[in-house]
């Protein structure tokens, strides 16, 4: 099975030949998610296509270390990765935690990125204040039991993770504006989407408006959604 050099390790899927594109799924997903969805499929008969478990998740690590789920440390193993497969640079598309790691790269590596697509995630405001971990792991069980029954070491990895995303810190606008191109995507059903649709005519970032809601978006996105990313990525 194919996983980073590095430590922790990152257990990753692979698919096609081409320039690079690498895809980053949210809190309790797993890198599969991305060919359940018909994204790889879409995909892969132009690109490379990189699905990573993120830490913690799946089949990649799950470090006790809370240093590990920084968005410095794992945008740091993105980079080393990008490096592994023998390309310079991706196109990176991310998805609600997968996109605050987006951002991550954005800031801190983007000469690394062709572009990137910051999907279902407020990037200047982050999670609600009021959301803890427990209160998000009691939503997932009543409304996604498939994702959110997890071993005791992978829901302490999910609440590492999730402390992670609490930590962000609002005013995103240098990493809007660094001359990398970019394309908001969210449901309209999802609570991220009046913010995102606010920030993307502010910053004249173009957006794909979906018609799930953030869970929806991501499991069964419609074709119009996967044109337009293969479109932009293209």
């Amino acid at each position: 099975m194919p996983y980073t050099s590095g430590t922790p390790r990152l257990f990753y899927r692979s698919e096609g030949q081409g320039p690079l594109v690498i895809m980053l799924h949210g809190l309790l997903m797993n890198g599969q998610c991305w060919v359940d969805n018909g994204f790889v499929q879409a995909l892969a008969p132009y690109f490379h296509v990189i699905c990573p478990d993120l830490s913690g998740h799946g089949l990649s690590d799950k470090p006790a270390s809370e240093a590990c789920y920084t968005r410095e440390s794992q945008a740091a193993a993105l980079v080393e990765l990008i490096q592994e497969l023998g390309h310079e640079k991706a196109h990176v598309v991310g998805y609600s935690a997968g996109a605050w790691l987006a951002l991550g790269l954005l800031e801190s590596y983007p000469d690394r990125l062709h572009s990137v697509v910051v999907g279902g995630w407020d990037c200047l405001q982050g999670l609600p204040d009021t959301l803890s971990f427990d209160i998000f792991m009691g939503y997932a069980r009543e409304t996604a039991p498939e994702l959110s029954s997890l071993s005791p070491e992978a829901e302490r990895s999910a609440a590492c993770f999730f402390n992670e995303l609490k930590k962000h810190t609002p005013g995103d606008e240098k990493r809007l504006t660094c001359g990398i191109p970019l394309l908001f995507w969210a449901g309209f059903g999802d609570p991220y989407y009046a913010a995102m649709s606010e920030v993307a005519e502010q910053y004249a970032i173009p957006i794909i408006s979906g018609k799930g809601d953030h869970l929806g978006e991501i499991i069964h996105p419609d074709e119009a959604t996967l044109a337009e990313i293969l479109k932009f990525v293209g």
